[in-house]
């Protein structure tokens, strides 16, 4: 199918491109509904950027152990008057279904929803993707997962070996029996819709495609077996032999992470002005813990030490639409992240190593 070239991304598009959680600095009211809370709205409401516009945001959570965030204009996150968009999370909370709503603070729209804002964009998307898994012993063939993600002229995919995996990041304490690999692979889909804003012009999802490995080392401990015997005050437990069972260590690791954004219809990423395909991917572990890097979209920066982090600050790109780079860039760097790839990944090696089924499930 054709790739298209969206209208917006004319001229200064490329000109432009080449935490734990705080307290807010204001209280949330309590919400219900398709909300966790509802934030309050600034004194003086900032009105919305042109779709063309470059700005910069910082996100921060709207309110511990909520799935909802705050976009601040600027650098900070403790001013209420410069909150600029509520990022809504809603539906299924068990891996289903869910939505993502970019909301100015224009309330009052929806009879339905009194404390709903302006929807500017909109993502649907599967909370817990499906991951593709291969298991095989130490040395095996790695079968081809066949490749589902998209050519990124910026990018190689790696091709590590098991040594690589067996010894990046030490640690491992003991002496192993033996060890598995699981490599895996997922790929979902994020659908971009907005009913205000022109955006490309025409229907555009977000495919995420993320490729790994995990690896298990085997040890076995031994455990005394007893029984009691005698009668009466002389009865005791006496140890009549031992037995044997398996422990392992686990680690999962992230070889990689692309994203594209696409025509709904063809299926295929749209093209910049100079026709190159717009995706980008994130290497390795590299937002397991903060997000540093640049798209076309926006560039992302966010500091971090060995306990705290704080909140990633979003610049977008002239020449594309900011609320639709601000949701992108909060799936990247959030529901997408490695960190949360990593969380939603649950690795199946067996219990028993040396009757391991070889294979893909």
């Amino acid at each position: 199918s054709a790739v298209r070239v969206p209208a917006s991304f004319a001229g200064s598009l490329l000109k432009a491109a080449s935490s734990t959680p705080s307290f807010m600095g204001a209280l949330c009211s309590c919400c219900c509904g398709t909300r966790d809370v509802v934030p309050d709205a600034p004194d003086v409401i900032i009105p919305d950027p042109e779709e063309d516009e470059q700005i910069v945001v910082t996100i921060d959570q709207a309110a511990i152990a909520s799935r909802d965030y705050l976009a601040y204009r600027g650098l900070g996150t403790e001013d209420r008057n410069e909150r600029w968009f509520f990022l809504n999370k809603s539906g299924s909370k068990w891996g289903g279904n869910v939505q993502m709503e970019v909301e100015n603070f224009v309330r009052g729209l929806d009879p339905n929803d009194e404390n709903k804002g302006q929807v500017l964009w909109r993502s649907d998307f599967i909370d817990q993707p499906f991951f593709q898994q291969q298991l095989r012993d130490v040395g095996g063939s790695m079968l081809q997962f066949a490749f589902t993600g998209f050519v990124d002229s910026m990018f190689d995919r790696p091709h590590y070996d098991d040594g690589y995996y067996i010894s990046h990041g030490g640690g491992w304490d003991r002496d192993y029996r033996t060890s598995l690999f699981l490599n895996w692979n997922m790929r979902t889909e994020a659908s971009l819709s907005s009913t205000v804003r022109k955006g490309f012009g025409f229907p555009v999802k977000l495919v995420v495609y993320a490729q790994g490995t995990g690896v298990a080392r085997y040890f076995e401990v031994e455990e005394p077996i007893y029984e009691e015997r005698g009668e009466g005050e002389n009865r005791q437990q006496v140890q009549v032999g031992t037995r044997r069972r398996w422990e392992r260590h686990e680690r999962e690791y992230v070889d990689f992470v692309q994203f594209a954004v696409c025509d709904l219809a063809s299926g295929q990423p749209v093209v910049d002005q100079f026709g190159a395909a717009v995706v980008f991917t994130v290497h390795g572990d590299s937002t397991d813990w903060t997000n540093n890097y640049a798209t076309k979209f926006f560039d992302v920066q966010q500091r971090g030490g060995w306990f705290t982090k704080d909140p990633p600050t979003i610049t977008t790109k002239a020449g594309v639409d900011p609320a639709l780079a601000l949701l992108i860039a909060h799936l990247c760097t959030k529901e997408f992240s490695t960190a949360q790839i990593k969380s939603n990944f649950h690795p199946r090696f067996p219990y028993d190593p040396l009757s391991a089924v070889f294979g893909f499930f």
